[in-house]
């Protein structure tokens, strides 16, 4: 998991809500600053880069196949995934949704979309 600060990672509240999964989580802060540079030394080692957005040439996520090396990137409340950040990805991802509205909080989208991709792995 990256947060943008990991002090609110470690708030007792989330480590009593999170029942010790602090512990097998790891934790890792990037600055905004450098989720640019983040990105690609993760490209560079091997991951997938996805983003869980809403664009023209997104793949839902029930027809999408997890690579295990995946960095999944999610946007801001409202905004989305940054123009910038979109143009480094290697898939946008999004989440089937029925109705007028197509929206979803994100820690909501990033908790189906981890999900799907546990799914997934442990199926292999």
């Amino acid at each position: 998991m990256i947060a943008k600060f990991v002090v609110v990672v470690m708030y007792v509240c989330h480590l009593h809500l999170g029942v010790t999964a602090e512990k097998w989580v790891p934790v890792l802060e990037v600055p905004v600053g450098s989720i640019k540079a983040f990105l690609e030394k993760k490209k560079q080692e091997g991951f997938a880069i996805l983003g869980l957005e809403q664009t023209a040439n997104s793949v839902t996520l029930d027809q999408y196949n997890f690579p295990t090396k995946t960095v999944l990137v999610l946007g801001r409340e409202k905004e989305g995934i940054p123009v910038e950040i979109i143009h480094m990805l290697d898939t946008c991802i999004e989440i089937p949704q029925l109705g007028v509205v197509r929206s979803l909080n994100v820690h909501v989208s990033g908790a189906i979309a981890l999900w799907e991709y546990t799914r997934q792995q442990r199926s292999h």
